[in-house]
């Protein structure tokens, strides 16, 4: 049962939670019992309490160390699954199938889950010959030029444990696939703030992918367009990076990333 004090200080059990989630979600290392008490202004026993709850569900885990607290899978799973249910509003596919109208070629929104990038929707352009890779599809993260973006946002230290545990298969021969060549890639993503992918998935396509922002300046997600390149090289897919750029401010604002 909820004390009266419990109440006063955190409001609801749900409304505790929650903040106890956000606190997690937004920390830049995994904290401690004693910090989050005092950050939320709750008692360390309902802080415990709390957290002991959310880790039987599998909504918080432990760090490593065992000393702090980080998301869960099953939290990690949640969040996915939210913010998929925002990009799929019929607003958000709508401006994508305007961008699709105007550059005459296919984009995806995609997220980073796990050390794949997932596609949460996808617009096909009208042309025959077209990649097929409907929402749900995964792709690599070092082949791709949304999954190089969302690798070039994380810190040194994320991006060698992440890249440590790949297995770096050159799918062709343009493929980078070299630690310090993948790090050079990533540093010229963050000076410009777009990617391209030059033929590194599949020979014959390229794609071109821009950030979208959350509310702290985070990268959420991707929004992206692909060609074969007898139609359009690389380059020239660069020139529609303020049609992207602007489709990419229009669905944070729809799906309410920055809220």
């Amino acid at each position: 049962m909820t004390s009266d004090a419990d109440g006063e200080r955190g409001g609801t059990a749900i409304q505790k939670a929650f903040r106890l989630m956000h606190a997690l979600f937004s920390a830049p290392s995994p904290p401690q019992l004693t910090e989050l008490a005092e950050q939320l202004d709750m008692p360390k026993p309902s802080v415990h309490r709390l957290l002991n709850q959310l880790e039987e569900v599998g909504a918080v885990q432990r760090d490593l160390a065992g000393r702090g607290y980080t998301v869960g899978s099953a939290g990690v799973r949640l969040g996915v699954e939210a913010l998929s249910a925002r990009m799929r509003q019929p607003q958000v596919r709508a401006i994508m199938r305007r961008l699709v109208d105007q550059i005459g070629e296919s984009c995806n929104l995609s997220i980073l889950n796990d050390d794949e990038v997932l596609y949460l929707e996808r617009v096909e352009c009208d042309w025959p010959l077209r990649m097929q890779l409907s929402a749900g599809s995964r792709v690599p993260v070092h082949a791709t030029a949304s999954g190089k973006l969302f690798i070039a946002q994380l810190t040194a230290r994320q991006r060698r444990k992440m890249l440590e545990g790949l297995r770096l298969e050159k799918f062709t021969p343009n493929t980078i696939t070299e630690p310090e060549a993948i790090e050079a890639e990533c540093a010229a993503i963050r000076a410009c703030g777009y990617s391209i992918n030059r033929e590194e998935y599949h020979l014959g396509l390229i794609g071109v992918s821009t950030p979208i922002f959350g509310k702290t300046g985070a990268v959420v997600a991707t929004v992206s367009i692909h060609a074969p390149v007898f139609r359009m090289s690389a380059d020239a897919a660069l020139g529609h990076l303020p049609l992207l750029q602007q489709a990419a401010e229009e669905i944070a604002e729809e799906a309410g990333l920055r809220d």
